[in-house]
């Protein structure tokens, strides 16, 4: 965030702009004894935008190296990875703990964004720096401006091919729910104590698997470039002790989508909604046929693939 002054002087007004770290110690040094502004001040604007500014003209001047870090997340009080104005977010949080190692502002691209409350086992993101550094101590210093609910578990030098967004090949999210009640571990949960025909929410997945339009169980987006369109590789339920996993991996995943596809098969296996067929939802492509969203809690990002799918 970057904070406008106004001086008005005789003939002229000057605009300062200063960043939030020196906003305050500026203002004090303008106030004279009497705790009053010295000649005419005033606030211009207060601009939220994203600092990076002098990364943009790192990666178009060609100075610059690229780095690869994986990234977990506890994403319970992040407003997703997205840097948001006046937000929490994971891009803001790696971002302003690189800076001091890099002496510069740092870009972080992700692989892909996730929501408000949802987590990341192995999140992938690039920066490009203006300076080298070794890939271990980019992981201990990072750690170490970090927040406790976010951590870089892994660094390497990659060339300017790698981008992490567009050079991913699949991905693959964990949804959870617990049956029982929970009380560690109750974050990374959808504590659901309905009872839950099983067999048939093991059978539902199986109509998500293949090539389809996910239209029906993703948020409009003006901006979605390739039709709705996903390879889901694996769509299964599994038992994991008092816990059911959804286990989805695919070519991408539009928005919405894994917590839409979750909540109307538990819509269906509980017998507590309209929806009956999960197929025929998929095949109407209309959002407003899709059951309840299942909540963000219990849904985890587990892995980025940039090699083909490895059960292909």
């Amino acid at each position: 965030m970057r904070i406008g002054i106004c001086q008005h002087r005789s003939n002229s007004t000057v605009v300062t702009r200063f960043s939030c770290r020196t906003f305050h110690s500026t203002i004090k040094s303008t106030l004279n004894e009497s705790n009053r502004f010295v000649g005419s001040y005033s606030i211009l604007s207060i601009e939220s935008v994203h600092p990076i500014a002098e990364a943009n003209r790192l990666v178009k001047s060609g100075h610059k190296f690229r780095y690869r870090l994986d990234v977990q997340y506890d994403g319970t009080e992040f407003s997703g990875m997205q840097w948001q104005p006046d937000r929490r977010t994971v891009q803001k949080c790696i971002e302003d703990a690189l800076e001091p190692l890099f002496g510069a502002k740092v870009r972080v691209i992700p692989s892909s964004r996730t929501d408000a409350g949802v987590h990341a086992a192995r999140q992938v993101v690039h920066v490009d720096v203006p300076v080298q550094r070794n890939p271990g101590s980019i992981v201990r210093a990072g750690n170490v401006e970090l927040p406790h609910d976010a951590r870089i578990v892994y660094a390497e030098k990659v060339d300017d091919n790698f981008y992490a967004r567009f050079s991913a090949r699949w991905c693959g999210y964990r949804y959870r729910i617990a049956q029982a009640p929970v009380a560690i571990g109750r974050q990374y949960v959808w504590q659901f104590f309905q009872p839950l025909d099983r067999e048939c929410l093991f059978e539902l997945a199986d109509d998500v698997a293949g090539t389809h339009r996910f239209t029906a169980f993703a948020h409009e987006n003006p901006t979605e470039k390739h039709n709705y369109e996903s390879t889901v590789f694996r769509s299964c339920w599994e038992e994991d002790g008092e816990l059911l996993v959804y286990c989805i991996e695919a070519s991408r995943f539009v928005h919405g989508m894994v917590r839409m596809i979750v909540g109307t098969m538990v819509d269906i296996a509980t017998g507590r909604g309209s929806v009956n067929s999960l197929r025929e939802v998929l095949l109407s492509g209309d959002n407003r046929n899709a059951g309840t969203k299942a909540p963000a809690t219990g849904l985890t990002l587990e892995t980025v693939g940039y090699q083909d799918w490895p059960n292909a």
